[in-house]
């Protein structure tokens, strides 16, 4: 019974915690929150946070992990909802859930690259059930585009994992910056690239 009740503590206090700082990250920014605010707030102690958050890059991590569950449910039901579309129309629509999820958790984002080690395959992106599922489907996609297209040369797996590349949240904002696009004007151009690529 105490392990029982002990996991069940952890997965509140983990719940408590996420909330907080979602409620703190909302108010006043990523950046500016620290771990002892979290604590404070939370009414926990801080050797409690920090025994399950190494540091904050950890604990945005955390966040991003439910945030991009929650996007592949998403995306799921899109694809699904569009099934009958052309697979570039759904291909579009897919890149279009990852530049608005960047833009809505753009400091989560930031804070996350800047702190965690990715050598570590927590921190790897690449090792990202987010990444795995916008890969294959992303390829999948492609396939379909480019048999429409009658393109035998296209890899699918490589342009998909260049998309996905290319969409870095550093990358997107520096070039949004530099040329004063919209996100509007980015996901149109991003559906004219993967047509020009495909032909």
């Amino acid at each position: 019974m105490a392990i029982r009740r002990e996991r069940r503590d952890a997965g509140e206090n983990r719940q408590l915690i996420l909330q907080t700082a979602h409620e703190l990250f909302d108010e006043y920014g990523v950046n500016p929150v620290s771990m002892h605010q979290i604590a404070k707030t939370a009414g926990i102690g801080q050797a409690t946070l920090y025994r399950k958050y190494a540091h904050k890059g950890d604990l945005c991590l955390d966040m991003l992990h439910e945030y991009g569950n929650h996007l592949i449910g998403e995306m799921d039901a899109y694809l699904e909802r569009h099934r009958h579309e052309p697979a570039l129309i759904r291909l579009a629509g897919i890149v279009n859930f990852w530049i608005d999820a960047i833009e809505e958790k753009a400091d989560l984002l930031m804070e996350t690259e800047a702190k965690m080690n990715c050598k570590e395959d927590r921190g790897n992106f690449f090792h990202s059930p987010m990444y795995r599922y916008s890969m294959s489907k992303m390829s999948e996609l492609l396939s379909e585009v480019a048999e429409e297209l009658e393109n035998s040369e296209l890899d699918p797996d490589i342009a998909a994992h260049a998309i996905i590349c290319s969409l870095s949240p550093h990358g997107y904002f520096h070039i949004k910056q530099e040329k004063g696009y919209t996100a509007e004007q980015i996901k149109e151009y991003y559906k004219r690239m993967c047509l020009f690529v495909l032909k």
